[in-house]
């Protein structure tokens, strides 16, 4: 719990600060995330995906830095190869976290944009023998594109490293769809 708690409040003052300092100027969005996790007690990566969830506020009125938060459950399990040689596989339960999130002026039809934040994904990996659960708790870094269909709707496409530690890495690729508020 120790290592959950800086997550915690993080997640929370981005749900409850960046609304409040947004001038009205909020976003949502549904994503299909194609996640790969390379496990620490895998030989191989499982290449599992999720259904992801985000809402934000925008601290300007130019749109250029908002905060973010974001969930996202599983939908499959995949096979890696532990350390044994043998066969297990891996689902992501959930993921979540908030993130910091910088990007070019509303006023271009696609925008870039940069995320800075913390996120917790939960595992849970069956070897023949046993089963576990595996969390991944870490700084997170990505980037990705906005493209504008009108000027309240847009498309995205995004990579995120949401986990890089102790030999183990989680790391998103994720196409959807958003709109603005």
């Amino acid at each position: 719990m120790h290592r959950f708690s800086p997550l915690v409040i993080f997640a929370l003052a981005v749900m409850f600060t960046a609304p409040a300092h947004a001038n009205n100027n909020g976003f949502a969005s549904l994503g299909y995330t194609f996640s790969k996790v390379e496990p620490k007690s895998g030989r191989s990566n499982a290449k599992v995906n999720t259904l992801q969830f985000a809402f934000g506020g925008w601290f300007n009125p130019q749109q250029t830095f908002a905060a973010e938060g974001r969930i996202a459950l599983g939908l499959n399990n995949d096979s890696f190869r532990n350390n044994n040689g043998g066969k297990a596989k891996l689902k992501v339960n959930r993921y979540y976290g908030g993130y910091l999130r910088a990007q070019f002026p509303n006023t271009l039809p696609f925008r870039p944009y940069g995320l800075l934040g913390l996120s917790r994904v939960e595992t849970r990996e069956s070897h023949p023998t046993r089963n576990r659960n595996k969390d991944y708790n870490d700084l997170s870094l990505g980037f990705g594109i906005d493209f504008d269909l009108d000027p309240n709707l847009y498309v995205y496409a995004e990579y995120l490293r949401l986990s890089d530690r102790s030999s183990s890495e989680v790391s998103n690729f994720t196409l959807g769809v958003g709109g603005r508020f």
